[in-house]
C-alpha cells in the first residue's frame, strides 16, 4: 500500500500535469517527475510506438545520452514484448541472472535492473517508460514501482483528454474547412476557378500537394485528364502521357470501372498489391498509393479526384477519406453548374423570381413586424398612461390615510398601509419605466437639459437610498473628487435617475451586512460615477444580455428587466456611456462617464 506521503506527492504531480496543455510538455513533466519524485532514477525515459511496432526515444530526463536517438525493436527485445504482450509493467532486480534485455542496449546504457511500464491510450499500446540506473543497480521498492504504474496510468488519462481534444479541435477546423470551401466552390462560376479552390481545399484536407482532375466522358465511357496541381509533373507532360501512352476507359480500367459505376471512394494504400490499378501508369508517375474520389453530382458522375502519393506507401484513414469526399460532392455540384452554365439561363431566371418574390415576402413581414413593435409601443404608452391615473390616486388615498386626515389608525392599520404604499411607489415606477421606454421606441423621448451642482446630485441620491442601505444593514462609502468646477449641464432628473437605478440594483444584489461604493469624479472633460457592490455578482454567461430590454439576470426578484435599457439609452442619448465589471459571488461594478 502507497503511504499518505507517496499519495501526497502523486497529487502534486497530478496537478502539474494537468494544467499542461501539449503532449511535449505533459510527457517531460512526467519523466522528470518520476526521476527526481519517485525513483532517484539517472534514466527515466518514454519511448513512443511507431506505426511499423518499434519504438523511439521521445523524451527524457536530463541525462548525457539523447533519447531521441535510440530506437527499440521487440522483436529484438524480449523484455519489451513480455511488456507488450502481457500489458503489464517488468522489473528486473538485476539484468546478469535476467537476460530478457537486449545485448546491446544494456551494454550501451550500463543496465543493471530496470522498470518497463507500458502507457496503454485507448486500450492500445501508446508508449513505454523505461526506468534505470547507470552502472548500478536500483532497488526498487514494491511503493516505488506502485506509485509509478500509479503515475504512469494518470499520465495515459491526461494523453487520452489530449486526444480528446484534439479531435474535437480537428473535426471543428474540418467543418470550418468545409464550410469555407462551400462558400468558395458557390462563389467560382468558371470551372477553371472551381478546380482551383478544389486544389486550394483538397491540399488542404489531405496535406498533398498531388491532386489530378479527371472529367467522365459519360457518352464515350472515358477517363480524360482536364487539371492537375503537381510537384513532381507539369500539366501538359500529365496530359501528353495520357493522349499518347494511357487510354483510360473505364471498360479497361477495373479501378476506375469501380469508382464510376459505383459512385465511391476508393483507397489504395499499396498499388502494386492490389489488382485494380493499371501498374504501367503508376510505374510512369511513381505512384506507390492512390486516392481516388468521384465527383458525383444530382447521380451524375462528372470526373473523379485523385490524390497520389509519390515514392512512398500510405494509408488512408477513413474519416480522412470521407471529409475528402464531402468537399468532392460540394466540388462536384459546383462544377456541374459552370460545365452547364449555358444551359442554367432558364433555371437561374425561375430562382431569381423565387427570390424576388421571397424578398417581397420578407420585405412584407419586415413592415410588418416594424407595425407590430409600434403599435406595442403604443399599447405599452396607452396602458402606462391609463394605469398611472387610478395608480396615482390610489397613492394619494393611501398617502392621506397615513397621515391620519381622517381618523387615528392603530399600529396594524399602519403597517398596512405602510406595505400598500411600497407597493403603490414600486408599481408606479414600473409604470414609469415603461412609459419611458415607450417613448424611447416611438422616438418622442426629449431630454430637458440644465445646469446643476455635481456634488449635490450625488447626496440627494444617496440621501433617497438612505431607507434602504439601513435596512439591509449596508456600509455605503462615498468618494467624491469634483474639482473647482461642480457644474454639469444635462438633464439632472435622468442623470439622477440612472443613479438610483444603478443604486437601487446594487441595494437589491447585496447581502445584509455588504458594502455599496460610490466614486464620482468631476473632470475637464465631463462627469464620471461608478457604482460598486460587495453583492453576488452577475454570471459570466448572463453578462452578455445585462441591457437587453426585459432581461432579468435573476427572476425572483422584482422588476420590469428595463432599468438597466433605458439608463444604457439616456446615457447614450446625453452622448456618454455605461459599462460594467462583474464576478460572480463578488460583486459589481457600474461606470458611467458624461461629457460636459
Amino acid at each position: 500500500m502507497m503511504e499518505l506521503k507517496s499519495f501526497k506527492k502523486l497529487f502534486l504531480m497530478t496537478k502539474v500535469i494537468n494544467s499542461q496543455f501539449e503532449l511535449s510538455d505533459i510527457l517531460q513533466v512526467f519523466v522528470d517527475a518520476i526521476a527526481s519524485e519517485i525513483t532517484q532514477a539517472d534514466l527515466v525515459g518514454f519511448f513512443l510506438k511507431q506505426p511499423d511496432g518499434t519504438f523511439t526515444g521521445y523524451k527524457g530526463n536530463k541525462m548525457s545520452i539523447d533519447i531521441t536517438e535510440l530506437l527499440i525493436d521487440p522483436q529484438k527485445d524480449a523484455f519489451v514484448r513480455d511488456i507488450l504482450e502481457r500489458r503489464a509493467s517488468e522489473y528486473i532486480g538485476d539484468t546478469n541472472i535476467d537476460e530478457r534485455i537486449d545485448d546491446d542496449k544494456k551494454l550501451l546504457m550500463k543496465i543493471q535492473s530496470i522498470l518497463g511500464i507500458p502507457v496503454i491510450v485507448n486500450d492500445s499500446i501508446f508508449g513505454v517508460v523505461f526506468v534505470h540506473d547507470f552502472g548500478k543497480p536500483m532497488n526498487l521498492t514494491r511503493e516505488q514501482i506502485e506509485v509509478t504504474e500509479a503515475f504512469v496510468n494518470m499520465v495515459s488519462v491526461a494523453i487520452h483528454n489530449i486526444q480528446m481534444f484534439e479531435n474535437t479541435k480537428n473535426l471543428v477546423e474540418k467543418q470550418q474547412l468545409l464550410l469555407d470551401a462551400t462558400k468558395a466552390l458557390s462563389k467560382s462560376l468558371s470551372v477553371r476557378e472551381v478546380l482551383k479552390t478544389c486544389f486550394h481545399y483538397m491540399k488542404r484536407a489531405t496535406g498533398s500537394d498531388e491532386v489530378g482532375i479527371h472529367l467522365y466522358n459519360e457518352k464515350d465511357r472515358t477517363i480524360e485528364p482536364y487539371h492537375i496541381s503537381s510537384v513532381s509533373v507539369t500539366e501538359e507532360e500529365w496530359k501528353n502521357r495520357h493522349r499518347e501512352e494511357i487510354k483510360l476507359s473505364i471498360d479497361k480500367d477495373k479501378l476506375f470501372y469501380e469508382v464510376v459505376t459505383e459512385k465511391k471512394a476508393v483507397a489504395i494504400s499499396d498499388v502494386y498489391a492490389d489488382p485494380r490499378p493499371d501498374h504501367r501508369a503508376c510505374e510512369m508517375f511513381n505512384i506507390m498509393s492512390l486516392l481516388i474520389i468521384p465527383l458525383v453530382a444530382k447521380d451524375r458522375v462528372f470526373g473523379d479526384v485523385v490524390i497520389p502519393t509519390m515514392s512512398v506507401s500510405r494509408e488512408y484513414e477513413q474519416g480522412e477519406i470521407e471529409f475528402c469526399q464531402s468537399i468532392a460532392d460540394v466540388t462536384a455540384t459546383a462544377l456541374a453548374n459552370a460545365i452547364h452554365t449555358e444551359n442554367l439561363d432558364y433555371s437561374v431566371n425561375v430562382r431569381s423570381m423565387e427570390l424576388q418574390q421571397a424578398n417581397f415576402k420578407l420585405e412584407g413581414l419586415v413592415k410588418e413586424l416594424e407595425y407590430l413593435n409600434e403599435l406595442k409601443s403604443d399599447f405599452i404608452a396607452t396602458l402606462s398612461h391609463e394605469l398611472r391615473t387610478p395608480i396615482t390616486a390610489v397613492k394619494g388615498t393611501v398617502d392621506i390615510l397615513r397621515k391620519e386626515v381622517l381618523g387615528k389608525l392603530n399600529d396594524s392599520q399602519l403597517d398596512l398601509l405602510e406595505t400598500a404604499g411600497k407597493s403603490i411607489e414600486r408599481l408606479l415606477n414600473q409604470v414609469n419605466e415603461l412609459l419611458d421606454f415607450a417613448k424611447m421606441e416611438n422616438g418622442k423621448f426629449e431630454l430637458s437639459y440644465s445646469e446643476f451642482d455635481f456634488e449635490e446630485l450625488i447626496r440627494e441620491a444617496t440621501h433617497i437610498v438612505d431607507s434602504l442601505i439601513n435596512k439591509k444593514k449596508l456600509e455605503l462609502a462615498v468618494e467624491i473628487h469634483a474639482g473647482g468646477d461642480k457644474t454639469m449641464r444635462a438633464d439632472r432628473e435622468r442623470i439622477l435617475q440612472i443613479l438610483l437605478n444603478l443604486l437601487s440594483n446594487s441595494i437589491k444584489f447585496t447581502p445584509q451586512w455588504g458594502k455599496i461604493t460610490i466614486k464620482a469624479y468631476m473632470e475637464d472633460n465631463g462627469m464620471t460615477i461608478e457604482v460598486g457592490d460587495s453583492g453576488i455578482g452577475i454570471p459570466i454567461e448572463k453578462q452578455k444580455n445585462i441591457f437587453t430590454k426585459f432581461y432579468q439576470v435573476n427572476n425572483q426578484i422584482n422588476g420590469t428587466g428595463l432599468g438597466l435599457a433605458i439608463s444604457k439609452q439616456l446615457i447614450e442619448m446625453h452622448g456618454g456611456k455605461i459599462s460594467f465589471e462583474s464576478s460572480e459571488g463578488e460583486g459589481s461594478v457600474f461606470k458611467i462617464t458624461v461629457k460636459k
